[in-house]
């Protein structure tokens, strides 16, 4: 296991004003120059300024916390790298020994091809002394040797043993075993990562929710009560428009993935649908207000006919959709609900709903007629606070814990459509001080396999792996948890909006 190591020895560390005493605190503030930061009992003892003193022990232990969790994260890497090339170097072997074993039974067949050849020769050179007599007395001029049936004898021969080579060789191309070391290589080749691209872009007002078009060329974002509507061409943004009509914070915005039509809720209650005119243009539809507090999540299902809405009212609320003509209908309401919800996600063939609150997992599930109906209520096996969930296929899902105990995220099997079970769990950055929010909702990557998860002070970059383990690949760490993101739809970029510098992160996925 890989231990941090720092360079300097304790005794080597000095204040600025070099007493040569040792070092008891350390002044916290972003103003002061490195040099100046360290305290001794003598620079204590004069010591007027206002700045946050922290223990010198304690800071080297946080130093040293950071560093051991950085250090397991590279540990997890690099274990990960040598697992994949134990396994290549496995299959190399497995493939060393069908390979001798293909090969020695080529040379055998290639050596009876020639003992066959040469019996054809013996068996031409054998000749009976009368027949031949007779030939030579009755056919003087017929000295020729009548080659057909020879060549005939060695042209069965090569089409019967070439016939049997060539299967072998066919069956070493197609061996699972090239494919099999194929795909390891291509995936210790595969290593992605996230590059910061762009720091430039201010929004000064609270960004809750980012939201892309279809095709990525259009990014929306919460801009307090505002929608601020941006031009996105490969990692560059360009203001192009604000749109107003909410009048309280926005807290959700969805784009279909048909159109450019979106939707947008909050904090005033209530859902508008939006349709492009043109390029700067955009037609709202009137307020849909069924529920009674600021709603927190907006999901769409596939086909974009139905959108389901979770709120601080307890409530979840299912409408649907007519893009076309910029409408939402109310449908019904599902309240079994204690607390506000936090995050609703469907499962791939949209059989199977799950909402969360502060305290409990709702597992919902259609009926004969389509409509969405209690199915049980998951409060054992899961015994910690989460605000984050996302199906990764139909029985699976992605949990993101919230509370100042727990530090992880699970992947969660749903056993019989009733029960969840969780089956694999990474631990993340400890922090016991704070509890996160629970906006900046999973993203997730299908075809790479890769997550975009949001915890506490930090943005974590997680692949999944073939064995369905997680491995955080990358980690952003921030100084506020009033962070807000979202991965536009191919996966080459992560945007992030920071409460604390008012900017967005662009970040490029890059492989290398």
């Amino acid at each position: 296991m890989l231990q941090p190591k720092m360079i300097e020895l304790e005794n080597q560390l000095n204040c600025s004003q070099n007493h040569n005493q040792p070092i008891l605190m350390v002044k916290f503030d972003k103003e002061i120059k490195m040099g100046e930061r360290l305290l001794c009992a003598h620079c204590l003892e004069n010591f007027e300024q206002e700045s946050k003193l922290i223990g010198f022990k304690k800071t080297l232990k946080m130093i040293e916390e950071k560093q051991q969790s950085k250090l397991d994260n590279i540990q997890e890497l690099i274990k990960a790298n040598q697992e994949m090339v134990e396994s290549l170097i496995n299959q190399i072997q497995k493939l060393k020994s069908d390979l001798n074993q293909y090969l020695d039974e080529l040379l055998s067949y290639s050596i009876d091809w020639i003992k066959n050849l040469n019996n054809i020769g013996l068996a031409s050179s054998s000749y009976s002394f009368l027949d031949e007599l007779e030939l030579l007395i009755n056919n003087p001029k017929d000295n020729l040797i009548n080659l057909e049936s020879i060549i005939q004898q060695l042209k069965l021969l090569n089409n019967s043993l070439s016939a049997k080579i060539n299967i072998k060789i066919s069956n070493l191309k197609n061996q699972d075993l090239y494919s099999q070391c194929e795909k390891i290589l291509s995936n210790l080749n595969f290593f992605p990562h996230l590059k910061l691209f762009d720091e430039s872009i201010k929004q000064e007002d609270q960004c809750y929710a980012i939201s892309f078009n279809v095709s990525d060329s259009l990014m929306i974002s919460a801009s307090g009560c505002q929608i601020k509507v941006w031009d996105f061409v490969r990692g560059i943004l360009n203001e192009i428009t604000t749109l107003s009509l909410h009048t309280g914070p926005i807290t959700c915005l969805q784009f279909s993935k048909k159109n450019n039509s979106f939707l947008s809720t909050g904090f005033d209650k209530s859902i508008c649908c939006w349709n492009q005119i043109n390029d700067k243009e955009w037609k709202n539809s009137q307020f849909y207000k069924q529920h009674t507090d600021c709603v927190d999540c907006l999901i769409l299902n596939k086909s974009e006919d139905q959108l389901i809405s979770g709120g601080r009212d307890h409530s979840i609320k299912i409408w649907k959709v007519d893009f076309l003509q910029n409408q939402l209908y109310y449908l019904y309401s599902l309240d079994k609900h204690t607390n506000g919800i936090y995050s609703l996600c469907l499962n791939q063939s949209e059989n199977t709903l799950v909402s969360t609150d502060c305290f409990q997992i709702i597992i919902w599930k259609k009926d004969n007629k389509q409509k969405w109906q209690f199915e049980n209520q998951i409060t054992q096996n899961i015994q910690f606070i989460g605000s984050r969930l996302y199906f990764i296929n139909n029985q699976q899902l992605i949990f993101a814990t919230r509370n100042e105990v727990k530090n992880y995220i699970s992947i969660l099997q749903l056993e019989n459509g009733q029960q969840f079970n969780e089956i694999v769990d990474l631990k993340l950055i400890e922090n016991n001080q704070i509890m996160d929010v629970n906006l900046f909702p999973i993203c997730y990557n299908k075809e790479q396999n890769l997550m975009i998860i949001k915890h506490k002070l930090n943005v974590y970059l997680i692949k999944i792996l073939k064995d369905g383990k997680l491995e955080v690949l990358t980690e952003m760490n921030y100084s506020t948890i009033f962070i807000f993101g979202k991965l536009i739809n191919d996966g080459k970029y992560l945007i992030i909006w920071e409460e604390a510098r008012k900017k967005f992160d662009i970040y490029e996925l890059q492989i290398i």
